[in-house]
């Protein structure tokens, strides 16, 4: 540990230096020939960047927000849109402001409350699209979180150009190096713009940029704060203005910020520490969370102009002719307001003593999916929430689906007792129907003990449905390590049983024989197996809130290890059989929105006396993969038929996902700028009867949507084709 804490100690000491001799160097050059190498500027940026990024380590500050919007373009479509400002009939005009404490945290945790809150939009709580951009540190490799690649990520020359426009001084004789950036390619995650460097320290003082994405266009002006004083890394005003058009809709703002910086601290840790609550711990009283304009003042680091000062006072006017009025509103006005929440966007009644209750929307794309192989499907989720004072709740979610290839309706039904929230206990059980199974080992059977022709066609025992019952809990015994540990049940019936008095069937030769094929073809087969998971993630970053664990990340991987066992003689059961999978999930990030998803997997059945519908849980459960999976793509096999591992007795898998912003479609042309990523798939599965299927694909991701394209391959020398494509709208 000694030796770990020197070299650390070392490895800071020898980085300050280098600052403080980039920081002393051209004071003591100052009356020279400033630097006219953008080449030589981008060297010093390079150098001071990574030790700038990290330099804040902790800061509390509070933020006055002013937001001013204007409805350019209205039309009927606009109130079904999500997450947008509820306006009133025939205002174009808006404002809101808030006040708000901030708790920042090495490397990118941002804690904010609201304590004031005042404007002349009807029930909202925060700005509305833009928040995350006053969050930002300019020395990361991006801007807005994860969004938009900042000109001083490293190897940011692969993504932007650089030119020197000018050189100027300020008040102390300091040259201010004024230099812009646009992007190498087309895309949505490279913006432009121009910066002001300091030759003092080499800091950034000013920074615009401006871009878009597909709904937004943004232009953002950020100043830093005093040099050679802690805000010097840190903004301290913003001003952004920006314009939303959806649906022959639009929508512009202006937002401006100012922030008063109460602490900072630049220590930094020596050992990690997974326990973040220290880190969210921002409060604030419901009693002073709204306040009138006039107790607003005080709070206002930014004066209202005079249009904002019309249009609060226009706003108090409506409000007292509505008051002495007391006009109604219109039962048209209510049902189309109904309507829209519950057709395009969530919608949730709240009651004090009875809980929440919730409904997903009937006509938002993210409620229909399509694949190659399962066709059209749409879902639809019903939940109820209750959460008691010492921070148990209970929930029950129905899920309601319809496939329209197969004209199939499915259900499931789920409650959850969370018990434990500190160690992350929950009793949990479900019930459905599921989608339909295909198994070909009946069949199988049959035509091993048949001594005459059987005419099969009559028998239609290839797919079947399967009504499930789940009960499991959950429990953490240590800092993300999990103990599951539960019951499932099958009940598997074919779609079409089969009629025994079919010509085929009744002339089968020989009693026995017949009697022994009428017992393989049953009318149901009844599956019972209690379970044991284990899931550890070493390294978990979490924080408490409320009496509450809440988990965040890990730079490690997932381990898994699932056993089951079947069990016969209960509840009607006859599969008997012993199951054991084990799996690695992990994501590495590869850099600047860059990164590698693999997952890496084996099962097998033991002393099995009935190989029907013995299921596969990290092979067959899609529900298995983790957060950090970026799509509803990638970890699965696309072209992979049901039969080959629904009555397999082992297998091993091998998926990954590689993503980047710029591989293949960096130069094609305008459209890309709408691709967010694209993605590589390699995927690798072996089993019984199919010892190698491979399988290789190209995706992209959008704003909207994601889609991906798959080739396959397997033993028989077949070449498979694929496709998926997912909404990510709203």
């Amino acid at each position: 540990m000694k030796s770990v804490s020197l070299h650390s100690t070392l490895k800071y000491t020898i980085r300050y230096m280098l600052l403080l001799f980039l920081t002393v160097t051209p004071l003591v050059c100052l009356g020279q020939t400033p630097v006219t190498s953008i080449d030589s500027l981008l060297k010093h940026l390079n150098t001071v960047t990574p030790i700038y990024k990290d330099t804040v380590q902790e800061y509390r500050a509070s933020m006055y927000v002013r937001a001013f919007l204007n409805l350019d373009k209205k039309n009927l479509l606009f109130r079904y849109l999500p997450q947008v400002l509820q306006s009133e009939k025939g205002i174009k005009e808006y404002l809101l402001e808030t006040y708000r404490d901030i708790h920042y945290t090495y490397p990118s945790i941002y804690d904010q409350k609201i304590r004031y809150i005042n404007g002349t939009l009807k029930n909202h709580k925060n700005i509305p699209g833009i928040i995350n951009y006053f969050s930002i540190n300019i020395y990361d490799a991006y801007l807005v979180k994860d969004a938009l690649v900042s000109p001083l990520a490293p190897k940011s020359s692969r993504y932007y150009h650089y030119r020197l426009d000018s050189i100027t001084s300020d008040t102390l004789s300091r040259y201010l190096y004024h230099i812009s950036f646009i992007p190498k390619n087309k895309s949505y995650q490279l913006v432009k713009g121009y910066m002001t460097v300091n030759d003092s320290s080499w800091s950034i003082r000013t920074i615009h940029f401006e871009g878009r994405s597909d709904f937004l266009r943004f232009k953002c002006n950020m100043t830093m704060g005093t040099p050679g004083t802690k805000t010097e890394f840190l903004p301290e005003n913003y001003d952004i203005e920006a314009s939303y058009a959806l649906l022959w809709n639009k929508l512009r703002g202006r937002y401006r910020a100012h922030l008063d910086y109460k602490e900072i601290k630049t220590e930094k840790k020596t050992k990690p520490d997974y326990n973040l609550s220290a880190n969210f711990v921002l409060t604030c009283d419901p009693k002073v969370y709204e306040r009138s304009e006039e107790a607003f003042d005080s709070l206002r680091a930014i004066p209202l102009e005079s249009y904002e000062q019309v249009i609060y006072k226009d706003y108090k006017e409506r409000i007292a002719q509505k008051d002495t009025s007391s006009q109604k509103e219109k039962r048209i006005d209510k049902m189309w307001k109904y309507l829209g929440n519950i057709f395009i966007e969530d919608y949730q009644w709240n009651t004090q003593n009875i809980g929440s209750f919730r409904c997903s929307p009937f006509f938002n794309p993210l409620m229909f999916s399509y694949s190659s192989g399962n066709g059209l499907s749409y879902r639809q989720e019903l939940r109820y929430r209750n959460q008691f004072q010492n921070m148990q709740s209970i929930d029950f979610r129905t899920r309601l689906g319809y496939n329209f290839t197969r004209k199939e309706f499915y259900w499931q039904l789920t409650s959850n007792y969370n018990y434990a929230p500190m160690r992350n206990g929950n009793l949990e059980f479900t019930v459905g129907n599921g989608n339909r199974i295909y198994n070909s080992d009946v069949l199988e059977d049959i035509q091993a003990m048949a001594d005459t022709a059987i005419n099969f066609d009559f028998l239609n025992l290839n797919y079947f449905t399967d009504l499930n019952i789940q009960i499991k809990n959950r429990i953490e015994l240590f800092n993300g390590f999990d103990l599951i540990t539960g019951i499932t049940m099958h009940r598997r019936t074919p779609i079409n049983p089969p009629d025994f008095n079919k010509e085929g069937i009744s002339q089968i030769k020989g009693q026995n024989n017949r009697n022994e094929i009428i017992d393989v073809i049953r009318k149901e087969y009844v599956s019972f197996a209690p379970n044991i998971r284990l899931e550890w993630t070493p390294g978990m970053y979490y924080y408490i809130n409320n009496g509450r664990k809440i988990r965040l990340s890990s730079r490690y991987p997932t381990f898994i290890l699932d056993y089951e066992r079947g069990l016969s003689h209960i509840l009607g059961s006859t599969g008997v059989y012993e199951r054991l999978e084990a799996e690695i999930q992990h994501t590495i990030n590869l850099g600047v929105r860059s990164k590698l998803s693999y997952r890496i997997g084996g099962g097998g059945f033991t002393n099995q006396r009935e190989t029907y519908f013995v299921d596969f849980s990290n092979l067959r459960n899609n529900n298995n993969l983790l957060d950090n999976w970026t799509d509803d793509i990638g970890g699965k096999f696309q072209n992979l038929d049901n039969r080959w591992y629904n009555a397999s007795s082992y297998y091993f898998r091998f998926n990954s996902v590689l993503e980047a912003p710029f591989m293949l479609l960096r130069h094609l042309g305008k459209y890309t700028g709408h691709i967010r990523n694209e993605r590589m798939y390699l995927n690798f599965l072996t089993m019984r009867n199919l010892p190698a299927h491979v399988e290789i694909g190209y995706g992209i991701g959008t704003f909207i949507f994601n889609t991906g394209l798959f080739l396959s391959y397997d033993k028989f020398s077949r070449f498979g084709f694929g496709y998926k494509f997912t909404f990510e709208l709203f």
